[in-house]
């Protein structure tokens, strides 16, 4: 695995539930997609009882960064700095400068909402003694954003996450290439 830099064009937009009226007979506003995190292949060797726990620890990592960068429930919001709390020291000041792609910081205080409409990572994993030791993450994400007095848009961010242990023994992401694309909804009419 290697440092991978960024690739890309804008960010994404973050979740927040709306308000729910009063009335009884209001439609709930539908959920974000789960993450699915797939361990679907392994250089080196790692036994079959620790795919599920680095799964987990994985999909943990993903969806802090995740959470932050996109499916807030604080909207309208301009700040997005927690959203690199998972990213290596070094990587982190790369990824700020990279925050209109990394993150829904380009939309500004226009969004009111973010919801996932599918995120998937599928990992590759580097287990040269029984451990893994190293993790590329191929990302599909893809989030439906509301924002006032625009149309909606559908966000799609893909590419890979590069994941390494740090001194907690949990993971931190030390690269990227990723690309974002922003589309907006065509109405049903």
């Amino acid at each position: 695995m290697g440092v991978a830099g960024c690739t890309g064009d804008q960010e994404t937009p973050a979740a927040k539930p709306s308000p729910s009226p009063s009335s009884s007979t209001a439609t709930p506003e539908p959920r974000s997609a789960p993450l699915k995190v797939v361990v679907t292949r392994v250089h080196g060797r790692l036994p079959a009882k620790a795919r599920a726990p680095l799964e987990g620890n994985v999909r943990a990592t993903l969806s802090q960064y995740l959470d932050a960068a996109f499916l807030r429930d604080d909207y309208p919001q301009t700040r997005f700095d927690a959203a690199f709390n998972r990213f290596t020291t070094h990587m982190r000041a790369r990824a700020r400068r990279d925050a209109r792609m990394l993150t829904n910081a380009g939309y500004g205080r226009t969004t009111e909402s973010v919801r996932a409409i599918r995120r998937t990572a599928y990992l590759s994993v580097l287990a040269p003694y029984k451990v893994a030791a190293g993790v590329t993450a191929r990302v599909d994400l893809v989030f439906r954003v509301e924002r006032s007095g625009q149309p909606d848009e559908t966000v799609r961010l893909h590419g890979r996450l590069l994941l390494s242990r740090n001194s907690r023994n949990d993971w931190s992401i030390f690269g990227y290439d990723l690309v974002r694309s922003d589309t907006p909804v065509r109405s049903a009419s």
